[in-house]
C-alpha cells in the first residue's frame, strides 16, 4: 500500500504538530531516519526540531522525503512510513 501525502497537506500536518505532543521522524534526501522529535518552531520552509536527549536542530522542508508519526494524527497513522510528493 503506498502511503503518500503532497506538500500542502504535509505543511498543514506540520502546523497541527508544532508544540503538540506529537513526535515525528523523518528521512531527508540522501541521509538515514532521524529519531523521533517534537516541533517547536515551524516557518513556511524550515522547522525547528527537538529530540528526547533535548538537542535542536534546524531542518529545510524541502529536504523531508519521508515521514513517520508516533501517534495518529488525523487521518495519519502512526508507525506508517509516508512519502512527501512535490
Amino acid at each position: 500500500m503506498d502511503h503518500t501525502i503532497d506538500l500542502p497537506a504535509f505543511q498543514s500536518l506540520l502546523q497541527r504538530l508544532e508544540n503538540g505532543e506529537v513526535s515525528i521522524r523523518l528521512r531527508l534526501l540522501g541521509e538515514s531516519w532521524t529519531k523521533f522529535s517534537r516541533i517547536i518552531l515551524l516557518s513556511e520552509s524550515a522547522m525547528i526540531v527537538q529530540d528526547s536527549d533535548d538537542r535542536k536542530t534546524i531542518i529545510n522542508i524541502r529536504n523531508i522525503i519521508e515521514f513517520e508519526l508516533d501517534k495518529p494524527v488525523e487521518g495519519i497513522s502512526a508507525s506508517t512510513r509516508y512519502a512527501i510528493s512535490y
